[in-house]
């Protein structure tokens, strides 16, 4: 690996310069006493980070300046505005310089220009050459050139005329211009201010140039003259990695980016990746900061970009959802982070609050997180990634498309709905399948005991005389006082275990910052005391019960000698006939028994059987608000799909059809029916004919409760072979618990489904599954850079796109975008990353068996400005080959 030094800068940010200020060195400046060291404190104290020292044909204060800013951050750019011979009277240029230059370069350059030291500072030198060829001059000596308050007096819009400005303006070596006028409501809406007229629509000018906001210090006499209390009243924030005459030509070059106006500027907070550091593995000690705009990750094949990428998915616990994508992101884990490899991330969320999060690669111990807490990145910190292709194989899957839609707005709240009533829901199911199965058991335990009620009848009446009868009644009496104690008994029991498993609830502990607090220990107190309050009402509750059971046990204590003197009698009776009679007898006896033992077993299988009703009205109010929890989810769906519609500017249609996808319902009965011998052609109609709620009902009610009709009128309805929906229905109700069939009623609702459509010409659209791979990618792209606020980070998102669209669909939404959102990719198109303007490049290089990133920063700079050149373009020679081939200044 090549052992180049290491260059980090933290990106573009904006800057807040006024870059025409005057000094005394201009004779019209009003207070001659100011010093130079004045100027720099009301610079620093209006918040600027640079300013341009720009007097009246003259540099003699520049160096003064300069050294007076040492030891500030404020950053003093060498310049001058000369007068020169065109218009009515001449007109104002502004020449800047590097910052490395001063005083001598500026004389030196109006030497050149033919001008003598008396006549440095007057506004009413005029330098005898046209502003063409001093624009040219300014150039050659490494300068930029631009039109002085090109809307007022000696401004280039305002003195001159005709062709003349035309010409001015057209030409190639004029960079910019000051405009005053920004916030002139009527010049606004004619479309005559500076901005206007120079944004490349004007059919007069054919060119857009730079406009911005310089102070020019007027002293606030009125009179023109130049003052320290003007510094700073209008300036211009331009984004810069350094201040530097190289950003400021990158911000002259794309203003739409780079330069914003003081009065619009504004600070957006939103959350983003802040830098990510690997410990182990092929990019070991790799550390990378990333911006909070446009990110773009280069390096040659096999340097590590993609890793990159799947390492910071790892991090944050969101790998692809599709099998294949998500096979070959564990491989490069498992192969380039390797066991024990840990990835740490650091995030920083929309309040402006850092986490720092950092993961294992450790299969046997489920790839732990090192940082603690129960929360899941992948909630607390949503990232939309796309690795190479997945894009494709999101277009091609509609559950996949639902899901990548859902990823551009929050829905937690439905999701989290909609989970806590499946949870509940699941509970149900075990519950209902509970009292099923007590349903049938208590019909097996009635028709048990009905048989032996048959048999007690006959034996009555071989058995009948006055003392059997008196006897007999007295049982039955005796049996229903027994009942009413064991009633007792189950009730005390249980709450018994109610007390207990109450009494094992733990209060929740105050954390140990806060256990002082006094409202956290007043609310501790209400816990404390309502656990106590409850356990003492149990207890309460228990007394009442056992004192109940008391008074029954006493009733029952005051009538038993009756029932023991009537059953002696009996015996006596028994005993005294002998013979048949005595078996007869005993039989009876035997089978009282049984009965009563029957009875006994029924009694909490009939309280299960009971609940079948109140729990499945509990159920049915679950599933209809689980059903409404997801048609509010599909209208949310729907109104984001409209607005992102509308943000794709006409390029895409996209429409959500209700729940209309019946594939959820479709693969869970070919996965239950397998053995069945029931056709896949009878599934698809099952599934398209009528729906889960009514397919598992009907099996209910036939497979639990014997009522076959219900399965006839579905087996009708769906036009399937009556036998063969009983055929079905058997294998189910054997093969499979009942909850699991019950479940399918609410884990296969039918689910909404996306329809994508992409405008391939003229007021024609067409469907995903019509388009090429292109134009697919191409939509779904669209999708992905619509208006949202957390990070997008796709790997080499221009894969399969057609290059002419990278600009219209690609480029020009995250120009917009990157100062509300986070962008980060890896690429190989220079468009992509250069024409979208890049905040921050981050370099890879590597070895055959390491990578690192080397460089990062923006191309204001080198080395970063000739890594890009050789990764995007080739080289310098290549591009300059294609450049002089696309022979682009001669095409109009």
């Amino acid at each position: 690996m090549p052992n180049k030094p290491p260059v980090h800068r933290a990106g573009l940010r904006f800057k807040k310069l006024d870059l025409h200020i005057h000094t005394p060195a201009s004779k019209c400046f009003a207070n001659q006493t100011v010093t130079a060291e004045q100027i720099v404190q009301t610079a620093i104290a209006k918040g600027l980070d640079g300013i341009a020292i720009t007097d009246h044909n003259s540099g003699e204060w520049i160096d003064q300046v300069k050294k007076a800013a040492e030891g500030t951050a404020l950053v003093v750019f060498p310049g001058v505005e000369i007068t020169c011979m065109v218009g009515l009277g001449g007109i104002h240029l502004i020449a800047l310089f590097d910052v490395t230059q001063g005083t001598r370069d500026i004389e030196s350059l109006l030497g050149n220009l033919g001008l003598k030291s008396g006549e440095y500072g007057d506004t009413n030198t005029v330098v005898q050459k046209d502003p063409l060829t001093l624009a040219s001059i300014v150039v050659e000596r490494g300068g930029l050139v631009v039109l002085a308050h090109a809307n007022s007096g000696k401004g280039a819009l305002t003195d001159m005329r005709g062709q003349q400005r035309t010409d001015l303006i057209q030409f190639p070596k004029i960079h910019g211009a000051e405009g005053t006028d920004f916030r002139d409501v009527a010049a606004q809406q004619k479309r005559k201010r500076v901005v206007d007229l120079l944004d490349g629509t004007d059919p007069t000018y054919k060119r857009k140039l730079a406009v911005y906001q310089a102070s020019d210090n007027p002293s606030g006499s009125g009179d023109g003259s130049h003052g320290l209390a003007g510094i700073g009243t209008r300036c211009a924030y331009f984004k810069l990695d350094q201040i530097n005459i190289e950003g400021l030509a990158q911000c002259l070059a794309d203003p739409d980016v780079r330069i914003r106006q003081d009065y619009e500027f504004e600070v957006v907070g939103y959350p983003f990746i802040k830098r990510i550091k690997i410990t182990g593995g092929f990019l070991n000690n790799a550390d990378a900061n990333f911006h909070p705009g446009l990110n773009s990750i280069l390096g040659a094949k096999g340097a590590g970009k993609s890793l990159l990428i799947e390492f910071l998915r790892f991090a944050l616990n969101q790998p692809p959802s599709n099998d294949e994508i998500r096979n070959d992101y564990l491989s490069k884990l498992e192969h380039r982070l390797e066991n024990y490899g840990s990835v740490e991330v650091t995030v920083v969320d929309e309040t402006g609050k850092d986490l720092a999060i950092t993961r294992t690669w450790d299969p046997s111990d489920d790839n732990p997180y090192s940082t603690g807490g129960t929360k899941d990145p992948a909630e607390l910190f949503p990232v939309l990634f796309l690795s190479q292709n997945e894009i494709i194989k999101i277009a091609e899957n509609e559950s996949e498309q639902i899901a990548f839609i859902d990823n551009f707005f929050d829905f937690r709240s439905f999701q989290q709905q909609i989970t806590t009533l499946e949870n509940e829901l699941a509970e149900l199911d075990r519950v209902l399948a509970e009292c099923f199965a007590a349903f049938a058991s208590q019909r097996v335990i009635e028709l048990r005991i009905e048989g032996f009620k048959k048999e007690i009848i006959t034996l009555d009446a071989a058995l009948k005389n006055p003392v059997f009868d008196q006897f007999s009644k007295l049982e039955i009496k005796d049996n229903a006082l027994r009942v009413q104690q064991r009633f007792l008994d189950d009730l005390i029991q249980k709450l018994g275990v109610d007390q207990l498993d109450y009494g094992q609830i733990e209060l929740p502990a105050l954390p140990e910052q806060c256990e002082d607090d006094p409202a956290l220990k007043r609310v501790a107190d209400l816990s404390t005391r309502a656990k106590s309050g409850l356990l003492d009402k149990l207890e309460d509750a228990t007394r009442a019960l056992k004192a109940t059971k008391q008074q029954i046990e006493t009733e029952y204590a005051k009538w038993l000698p009756e029932f023991q003197a009537a059953k002696k009698t009996y015996n006596e009776a028994v005993q005294k006939e002998g013979g048949d009679y005595k078996n007869l007898a005993q039989k009876r006896a035997k089978i009282v028994k049984q009965i009563e033992a029957e009875q006994q077993r029924l009694v909490p299988v009939k309280q299960k059987s009971d609940q079948i009703k109140p729990v499945g009205i509990k159920r049915d109010e679950a599933i209809s608000s689980l059903k409404k929890a997801y048609e509010a989810y599909s209208k949310e769906r729907q109104e984001r799909c409209a607005k992102l519609e509308h943000e794709s500017n006409g390029r895409l249609m996209v429409r959500i059809s209700e729940s209309t996808n019946v594939d959820e319902f479709r693969n869970r009965l070919s996965s239950l029916k397998k053995g069945s011998y029931v056709r896949d052609t009878e599934i698809e109609l099952i599934c398209t004919k009528t729906n889960p709620g009514a397919f598992v009902r009907a099996i209910v009610r036939h497979g639990i409760f014997e009522k076959p009709e219900s399965l006839e009128e579905l087996a009708k309805s769906v036009g399937i072979e009556k036998q063969r929906m009983f055929t079905l229905s058997e294998f189910l109700k054997n093969e499979y618990p009942v909850e699991k069939l019950l479940a399918l009623e609410h884990k296969a609702l039918p689910k909404d489904r996306p329809e994508i459509k992409y405008k391939v010409a003229d007021n024609t659209f067409e469907p995903l599954n019509r388009l090429s791979v292109g134009q697919k990618c191409t939509a779904m792209l669209i999708l992905a850079l619509s208006n949202g606020t957390f990070p997008i980070v796709i790997d080499q998102p221009e894969d399969s796109l057609d290059i002419r669209t990278i600009w219209e669909d690609m480029c020009s939404k995250v120009r917009k975008g990157k100062e509300r959102r986070q962008f980060v990719f890896t690429t190989h198109n220079s468009s992509l990353a250069v024409a979208s303007d890049t905040d921050k490049f981050t370099i890879l290089e590597a070895g055959a068996t390491s990578g690192r990133v080397i460089f990062s920063g923006s191309m204001d700079h080198a080395p970063v400005k000739d890594e890009v050149i050789t990764y995007l373009e080739g080289g310098p020679d290549t591009y300059k080959i294609k450049f002089g081939k696309y022979r682009i200044d001669h095409i109009n």
